[in-house]
Protein backbone atom coordinates (compact mmCIF):
# COMPACT_ATOMS: atom_id res chain seq x y z
CA UNK A 1 0.00 0.00 0.00
CA UNK A 2 2.56 2.20 0.74
CA UNK A 3 4.35 1.69 -2.49
CA UNK A 4 1.46 2.75 -4.48
CA UNK A 5 0.89 6.12 -2.54
CA UNK A 6 4.38 7.01 -3.13
CA UNK A 7 3.84 6.11 -6.85
CA UNK A 8 1.18 8.17 -6.72
CA UNK A 9 3.12 10.98 -5.16
CA UNK A 10 5.84 11.08 -7.22
CA UNK A 11 3.27 11.16 -10.28
CA UNK A 12 1.21 14.29 -9.04
CA UNK A 13 4.65 15.84 -8.18
CA UNK A 14 5.64 14.91 -12.32
CA UNK A 15 2.60 16.43 -13.36
CA UNK A 16 3.25 19.64 -11.29
CA UNK A 17 6.69 20.09 -13.07
CA UNK A 18 4.77 19.45 -16.55
CA UNK A 19 2.57 22.27 -15.78
CA UNK A 20 3.63 24.54 -12.65
CA UNK A 21 1.71 27.48 -13.22
CA UNK A 22 -1.69 25.14 -13.13
CA UNK A 23 -2.81 26.44 -17.01
CA UNK A 24 -5.95 24.99 -18.48
CA UNK A 25 -7.33 24.89 -21.65
CA UNK A 26 -9.60 28.34 -21.79
CA UNK A 27 -12.19 29.08 -24.66
CA UNK A 28 -11.52 31.69 -27.45
CA UNK A 29 -11.64 35.17 -25.97
CA UNK A 30 -14.28 36.38 -28.13
CA UNK A 31 -16.50 33.61 -26.40
CA UNK A 32 -15.72 34.78 -23.05
CA UNK A 33 -16.18 37.70 -23.89
CA UNK A 34 -19.63 37.09 -25.28
CA UNK A 35 -20.84 34.60 -22.10
CA UNK A 36 -18.77 36.77 -19.61
CA UNK A 37 -17.37 33.49 -18.22
CA UNK A 38 -14.51 31.25 -18.26
CA UNK A 39 -16.45 28.09 -18.04
CA UNK A 40 -14.34 27.05 -15.00
CA UNK A 41 -16.58 27.69 -11.77
CA UNK A 42 -16.34 26.54 -8.13
CA UNK A 43 -19.69 24.64 -6.46
CA UNK A 44 -19.41 25.32 -2.38
CA UNK A 45 -22.40 24.53 -0.23
CA UNK A 46 -23.99 27.27 1.78
CA UNK A 47 -24.54 26.11 5.41
CA UNK A 48 -28.64 26.94 5.52
CA UNK A 49 -28.51 27.84 9.26
CA UNK A 50 -26.32 30.18 9.36
CA UNK A 51 -26.89 34.00 9.26
CA UNK A 52 -25.50 37.46 9.27
CA UNK A 53 -27.49 40.25 11.03
CA UNK A 54 -28.26 43.79 9.27
CA UNK A 55 -29.73 46.80 10.72
CA UNK A 56 -33.84 46.32 9.69
CA UNK A 57 -35.29 49.64 7.59
CA UNK A 58 -38.93 50.05 7.97
CA UNK A 59 -40.57 52.88 6.49
CA UNK A 60 -42.48 55.86 8.83
CA UNK A 61 -45.55 56.68 7.06
CA UNK A 62 -45.42 60.02 9.30
CA UNK A 63 -41.74 61.55 8.66
CA UNK A 64 -42.15 59.50 4.88
CA UNK A 65 -38.48 58.36 5.53
CA UNK A 66 -36.48 55.01 6.13
CA UNK A 67 -35.93 54.42 10.14
CA UNK A 68 -33.91 51.89 11.23
CA UNK A 69 -35.94 49.48 13.75
CA UNK A 70 -34.17 46.66 15.23
CA UNK A 71 -31.89 43.72 13.61
CA UNK A 72 -33.12 41.23 11.08
CA UNK A 73 -31.26 38.09 10.10
CA UNK A 74 -30.47 37.24 6.83
CA UNK A 75 -30.10 33.79 5.80
CA UNK A 76 -29.21 32.17 2.37
CA UNK A 77 -31.43 31.80 -0.17
CA UNK A 78 -29.65 29.01 -2.41
CA UNK A 79 -28.73 25.55 -1.08
CA UNK A 80 -25.31 26.35 -3.92
CA UNK A 81 -22.98 29.26 -4.12
CA UNK A 82 -20.70 29.25 -7.56
CA UNK A 83 -17.53 31.47 -8.17
CA UNK A 84 -15.89 32.10 -11.54
CA UNK A 85 -11.93 30.52 -11.65
CA UNK A 86 -9.87 32.17 -14.21
CA UNK A 87 -6.73 29.79 -14.35
CA UNK A 88 -3.98 31.00 -16.59
CA UNK A 89 -3.94 29.98 -20.28
CA UNK A 90 -1.89 26.57 -21.77
CA UNK A 91 -1.36 28.59 -24.28
CA UNK A 92 -1.23 33.12 -24.50
CA UNK A 93 -2.11 33.94 -28.35
CA UNK A 94 -3.06 37.29 -27.61
CA UNK A 95 -2.66 39.71 -24.90
CA UNK A 96 -5.21 42.69 -23.98
CA UNK A 97 -5.76 46.01 -22.54
CA UNK A 98 -8.53 47.88 -21.11
CA UNK A 99 -8.14 51.79 -21.53
CA UNK A 100 -10.00 55.01 -22.18
CA UNK A 101 -9.73 55.87 -26.09
CA UNK A 102 -7.31 58.92 -24.99
CA UNK A 103 -5.46 58.50 -21.69
CA UNK A 104 -6.79 60.74 -18.46
CA UNK A 105 -4.30 61.36 -16.19
CA UNK A 106 -7.31 61.55 -13.41
CA UNK A 107 -7.83 57.59 -14.00
CA UNK A 108 -4.08 56.48 -13.55
CA UNK A 109 -3.36 54.45 -11.21
CA UNK A 110 -1.01 54.98 -8.26
CA UNK A 111 0.35 51.75 -8.02
CA UNK A 112 0.80 51.65 -11.85
CA UNK A 113 2.92 54.72 -11.39
CA UNK A 114 5.03 52.87 -8.81
CA UNK A 115 6.13 49.92 -10.74
CA UNK A 116 5.38 51.10 -14.17
CA UNK A 117 4.55 53.61 -16.92
CA UNK A 118 1.25 54.17 -17.60
CA UNK A 119 -0.74 52.37 -20.21
CA UNK A 120 2.38 49.51 -20.42
CA UNK A 121 0.42 46.94 -18.56
CA UNK A 122 -1.44 43.77 -20.47
CA UNK A 123 -3.08 41.31 -19.62
CA UNK A 124 -3.81 37.75 -21.05
CA UNK A 125 -7.16 37.44 -19.85
CA UNK A 126 -9.41 39.66 -21.90
CA UNK A 127 -12.27 39.23 -18.91
CA UNK A 128 -9.77 41.36 -16.31
CA UNK A 129 -9.18 43.93 -19.18
CA UNK A 130 -12.82 44.31 -19.85
CA UNK A 131 -13.11 45.81 -16.28
CA UNK A 132 -10.12 48.03 -17.00
CA UNK A 133 -12.37 49.36 -20.17
CA UNK A 134 -15.62 50.72 -18.19
CA UNK A 135 -15.17 51.51 -14.70
CA UNK A 136 -18.27 53.34 -13.27
CA UNK A 137 -16.89 53.21 -9.65
CA UNK A 138 -13.98 55.21 -10.56
CA UNK A 139 -15.36 58.27 -11.15
CA UNK A 140 -17.10 56.80 -14.60
CA UNK A 141 -14.08 55.96 -16.48
CA UNK A 142 -14.77 54.83 -19.56
CA UNK A 143 -18.68 55.98 -19.98
CA UNK A 144 -17.90 59.16 -20.95
CA UNK A 145 -19.11 59.65 -24.35
CA UNK A 146 -16.24 62.15 -25.47
CA UNK A 147 -13.56 59.21 -23.90
CA UNK A 148 -14.90 55.88 -24.14
CA UNK A 149 -13.53 52.56 -22.58
CA UNK A 150 -11.70 50.36 -25.24
CA UNK A 151 -10.01 47.26 -25.18
CA UNK A 152 -6.69 46.78 -27.19
CA UNK A 153 -5.48 43.61 -28.25
CA UNK A 154 -1.28 42.39 -28.94
CA UNK A 155 -1.00 39.05 -31.22
CA UNK A 156 1.57 37.63 -28.89
CA UNK A 157 3.55 36.37 -32.48
CA UNK A 158 4.11 39.83 -33.36
CA UNK A 159 5.66 40.39 -30.00
CA UNK A 160 8.45 37.12 -30.74
CA UNK A 161 8.72 38.92 -33.92
CA UNK A 162 10.37 41.88 -32.63
CA UNK A 163 11.95 40.34 -29.98
CA UNK A 164 12.33 36.38 -29.94
CA UNK A 165 13.85 36.96 -25.98
CA UNK A 166 11.01 39.13 -24.66
CA UNK A 167 9.36 37.34 -21.47
CA UNK A 168 10.52 33.92 -22.57
CA UNK A 169 9.60 30.87 -20.45
CA UNK A 170 8.48 27.11 -20.32
CA UNK A 171 5.60 26.55 -21.83
CA UNK A 172 5.37 30.24 -22.92
CA UNK A 173 2.63 31.27 -20.34
CA UNK A 174 2.90 35.05 -19.98
CA UNK A 175 1.21 36.58 -16.56
CA UNK A 176 0.69 40.72 -16.46
CA UNK A 177 2.97 41.76 -18.80
CA UNK A 178 4.88 45.45 -18.41
CA UNK A 179 5.69 46.15 -21.92
CA UNK A 180 7.86 48.77 -23.50
CA UNK A 181 7.05 51.59 -25.70
CA UNK A 182 7.77 49.54 -28.57
CA UNK A 183 6.19 46.57 -27.98
CA UNK A 184 3.25 48.33 -26.90
CA UNK A 185 2.89 50.03 -30.28
CA UNK A 186 1.87 46.55 -31.79
CA UNK A 187 -1.63 46.52 -29.56
CA UNK A 188 -4.51 47.97 -31.74
CA UNK A 189 -7.77 49.31 -30.64
CA UNK A 190 -9.71 45.57 -31.11
CA UNK A 191 -13.14 47.29 -32.30
CA UNK A 192 -15.60 44.11 -32.13
CA UNK A 193 -14.27 43.11 -28.49
CA UNK A 194 -14.78 46.91 -27.75
CA UNK A 195 -18.42 47.30 -28.94
CA UNK A 196 -19.00 43.82 -26.59
CA UNK A 197 -17.53 45.35 -24.15
CA UNK A 198 -19.47 48.77 -24.13
CA UNK A 199 -22.77 46.79 -24.79
CA UNK A 200 -21.50 44.30 -21.26
CA UNK A 201 -20.17 47.06 -19.19
CA UNK A 202 -22.47 50.01 -20.19
CA UNK A 203 -25.57 48.74 -21.15
CA UNK A 204 -26.91 49.81 -24.22
CA UNK A 205 -28.37 53.44 -23.62
CA UNK A 206 -25.13 54.70 -22.13
CA UNK A 207 -22.77 52.53 -24.78
CA UNK A 208 -22.59 55.09 -27.20
CA UNK A 209 -21.98 52.66 -30.18
CA UNK A 210 -22.17 55.14 -32.99
CA UNK A 211 -19.58 58.22 -31.58
CA UNK A 212 -17.59 55.03 -30.26
CA UNK A 213 -17.00 53.67 -33.55
CA UNK A 214 -16.59 56.92 -35.59
CA UNK A 215 -13.57 57.59 -32.82
CA UNK A 216 -12.09 54.36 -32.93
CA UNK A 217 -11.73 54.71 -37.36
CA UNK A 218 -10.32 58.17 -36.68
CA UNK A 219 -7.84 56.66 -34.17
CA UNK A 220 -4.37 56.65 -35.58
CA UNK A 221 -0.60 55.68 -34.36
CA UNK A 222 2.43 58.11 -33.73
CA UNK A 223 3.20 56.88 -37.15
CA UNK A 224 0.00 57.82 -39.15
CA UNK A 225 -0.91 53.98 -39.69
CA UNK A 226 -4.79 53.13 -38.39
CA UNK A 227 -4.91 52.52 -34.33
CA UNK A 228 -7.23 49.96 -35.04
CA UNK A 229 -8.59 46.28 -36.33
CA UNK A 230 -11.91 44.41 -36.22
CA UNK A 231 -10.35 42.49 -34.26
CA UNK A 232 -7.03 40.29 -35.65
CA UNK A 233 -7.21 41.47 -39.32
CA UNK A 234 -6.65 45.01 -40.67
CA UNK A 235 -8.87 48.01 -40.96
CA UNK A 236 -10.39 49.53 -43.97
CA UNK A 237 -8.71 47.51 -45.90
CA UNK A 238 -9.83 44.64 -45.27
CA UNK A 239 -13.36 45.57 -45.64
Amino acid sequence: MKGIVNLAVKLLAKESLKNPYGAKKRLPAMIELLTGSTGYHTKTANKMDEFVEVPKYVYNNKTKKMEVKGKERLYPDKKYRYQMQQPKRKETKELWRGETINPDEQFISKAGLEHAEPGSWYSPNVLESMNYAVRPYKGGMGNQKTNPGIIRRIDVKDIKKANPNFNAEKGEILDHINLPENLQLLSNISLIPTLIVRLRQAGFKNANIISTIKMILKKKKPSGAPDWKFYNKGGIASL
